[in-house]
């Protein structure tokens, strides 16, 4: 019988440039310096990152699944349908994994894992 396996993340949005109207903070206020103030538009880029637990968490699912042949999903709880989810399943913390019907939290020990996927919980 195929194991279900779902690991639970957290993406998380963070700034990593600010700039006025597309330039950098000083070449910005240089050009400001000529302009109407109505033409200055402050610009945000973000990237998303997640946790170095979670990645761990992550690394250690993917590295078991090509070994073991087993497909796994990644559930993000920062997205709502990622929330709905670990809310229905009682995840509160990242990372999870979930197999079948028994949870691991956080990065667990590579054995602890395996003996989960061969169906031995208990050790």
């Amino acid at each position: 019988m195929a194991k279900t396996v779902q690991v639970y993340i957290m993406n998380k949005e963070v700034k990593t440039h600010a700039s006025l109207d597309g330039r950098t903070v000083a070449a910005a206020v240089f050009a400001h310096s000529r302009t109407h103030d109505c033409s200055m538009k402050e610009i945000s880029k973000t990237e998303k990152v997640i946790s170095e637990e979670d990645k761990a968490a992550l690394k250690l699912v993917e590295e078991l699944a090509a070994k073991k042949n087993f497909k796994f999903r990644v559930i993000d709880v920062a997205s709502l349908k990622g929330k709905l989810r670990a809310k229905l399943r009682g995840v509160k913390v990242t990372p999870t994994i979930i197999v079948d019907n028994y949870r691991l939290t956080g990065v667990p020990q590579r054995e602890e894992f395996e003996a989960l996927l061969e169906g031995d919980p208990c050790e």
